[in-house]
């Protein structure tokens, strides 16, 4: 390995040898010596000696860099994935019995789905606009109209759904014409991709980019599940080589359709550091007495379909062009919001730049399966300023939650000094979630009172207990007077800054509901350490949250005297 001196650090070597990694190789090495030296003409090496095989890198070099170093372990991470996929068992295997379904579902470079219950991620929505509509419109198809057409073709899918065939191939040459019509494109039938790991039941492909992936079943559970076939197809699809100079710049969004008899069922599908889907609807192919309203809803599926179908072929275009307007590398791994289109807000300016780990809040530097589910992310906010044309950027924390009481948050950031920290955005995007912006604080300025963690961030004091029954007093009186409970009180959802002679900041407004009235969520942990009548389904009281603090004070007074 090469020597860096002071002096190549100060005069910007660092930076190139960033530079250099985001160039390279996935597995960050260079076929040719003299590689580094066209790299760093200035630098110290000897041409004909002289190579960098390891750059190592201390926290603050990495915070200089902006999170390069990070951003190249996810792509390393990324690619490995690939690799597993491809090297992985066929789509068609992979359900034949109930072992496989395990194993796939279970496997490092399997898809996330929902199976087994921790196996999931945020909603694909949030970070693809074309599957961001496309769920929008199947959550509103009354807002669709078809065509006479579309209704014809609409119904002879539902009629020969609902008929029975005598295998497979028998069904799929029954709806293969009808599909040509409602969703016209490049469709390719039962092609093998790369290496034949998989053949594909039907493809829309626009160039090299498959966009819509369906799979057949002649009648439910026999044959195995389409979805799930169709997942593993999609990632098998995307492994290909020749999407490789792509997957940096895309999540690479498609739409997933699979058909088990009667039973039609339209998901998405995305790749950011592992496969997620989910199903954004299920639909009974039937005539019967309400057969007309069943015919209307189909082919309303299907031009929502359509038009999502044109918008993933326009992404697709600009893609292949290199189109300045896409994002810089990385952007598979970040969200991509889409406001409802009713809403006047805009989306702040946003440069994405790390995962945060869901107990310390730090930076991930690695996404693990124990941070896949959640949505916590660190970004760049463009801030506006009198003296600047251009404007400042703030390091930002943003999460995405399905509930988020914004009045409460707003409130308690408004005090003098503040009670939380400051808020900057708050609004519904799809996905069925909020989009929270707020104001970040690095560990140079305060951790989480969770003695559990002890690993970052400022000490904590020993009249800790002091200091939080004095703050969350004052929230908490503030919150009642509004007649809320904040309902979620635990050490994690407690920042304690040291300025000032210690202060705390309210945090996660996720739980927060009208007293008497909001209930808790039917997924609470029961082993949270909740006070007594805190529980599943019940409804929520200002005493709740009294006594909710007298447990955190009690484990507070506990650990730092055993500290």
């Amino acid at each position: 390995a090469s020597d860096l001196s002071q002096a190549d650090v100060c005069d910007g070597s660092t930076q190139k040898i960033y530079e250099w990694i985001n160039r390279a190789a996935e597995d960050a090495q260079i076929s040719r010596r003299d590689a580094i030296v066209e790299s760093f003409p200035q630098g110290p090496h000897v041409k004909s000696l002289k190579m960098v095989d390891i750059v190592v890198v201390t926290p603050d070099i990495t915070e200089a860099s902006h999170g390069t170093v990070g951003e190249f372990k996810y792509v390393k991470a990324r690619n490995a994935t690939f690799k597993g996929i491809q090297r992985g068992t066929s789509p068609s295997d992979c359900i034949k019995n109930p072992a496989a379904v395990k194993e796939i579902s279970n496997d490092p470079n399997g898809p996330r789905y929902g199976r087994p219950c921790h196996r999931f991620g945020p909603p694909v929505a949030l970070f693809s606009p074309p599957l961001a509509l496309l769920k929008h419109q199947l959550d509103h198809l009354e807002l669709l109209t078809p065509d006479p057409s579309t209704l014809d073709n609409a119904f002879d899918f539902v009629a020969q759904s609902a008929d029975f065939h005598d295998n497979e191939h028998a069904r799929e040459a029954a709806l293969k014409p009808i599909l040509g019509h409602l969703l016209p494109g490049d469709a390719q039938w039962q092609e093998l991709t790369e290496g034949g790991k998989a053949k594909i039941d039907g493809a829309w492909t626009r160039d090299i980019f498959t966009y819509l992936i369906f799979e057949l079943k002649n009648e439910q559970g026999l044959g195995g599940d389409p979805f799930l076939q169709g997942l593993v197809s999609y990632g098998k699809i995307v492994a290909q080589d020749k999407y490789a100079p792509y997957r940096e710049r895309s999540n690479l969004p498609a739409i997933l359709l699979a058909v088990a008899g009667n039973r039609l069922v339209v998901s998405a599908a995305i790749f950011t550091n592992k496969v997620y889907a989910e199903e954004l609807l299920s639909v009974t192919l039937r005539l019967g007495p309400h057969g007309s309203a069943n015919v209307l809803r189909v082919g309303r599926v299907f031009m929502a379909i359509n038009q999502a179908m044109g918008r993933l072929i326009g992404l697709y275009s600009g893609l292949l062009l290199g189109s300045r307007s896409l994002p810089p590398q990385t952007v598979a791994l970040w969200p991509r919001p889409t406001i409802y289109p009713s809403k006047t807000q805009s989306i702040p300016k946003l440069e994405f730049f790390a995962k945060v780990d869901r107990v310390t809040g730090k930076p991930l530097l690695e996404i693990d399966e124990d941070n896949e589910p959640h949505a916590m992310y660190l970004a760049r906010m463009q801030v506006k300023t009198s003296t600047q044309a251009k404007g400042s950027t703030h390091e930002v924390f943003v999460k995405f939650a399905p509930n988020y009481n914004e009045a409460a948050h707003r409130l308690l950031a408004s005090q003098k000094p503040p009670l939380a920290p400051a808020l900057h955005f708050c609004a519904r995007v799809i996905g069925d979630m909020y989009m929270v912006v707020m104001e970040y604080i690095p560990e140079s300025r305060g951790r989480s009172a969770d003695t559990k963690v002890y690993d970052y961030g400022p000490p904590l004091p020993p009249n800790l207990p002091q200091i939080v029954q004095q703050e969350v007093h004052k929230a908490l009186r503030l919150l009642h007077e509004q007649q809320l409970v904040f309902g979620d009180l635990r050490e994690p959802n407690l920042l304690y800054l040291p300025e000032s002679g210690g202060r705390i900041l309210l945090v996660d407004f996720d739980m927060v509901g009208g007293d008497g009235e909001a209930t808790y969520s039917a997924c609470l942990n029961p082993k949270g350490g909740f006070a007594p009548g805190v529980r599943r389904g019940q409804v929520m009281k200002k005493e709740h949250d009294f006594g909710n603090l007298q447990m955190v004070l009690e484990r507070l007074r506990l650990a730092l005297a055993r500290a």
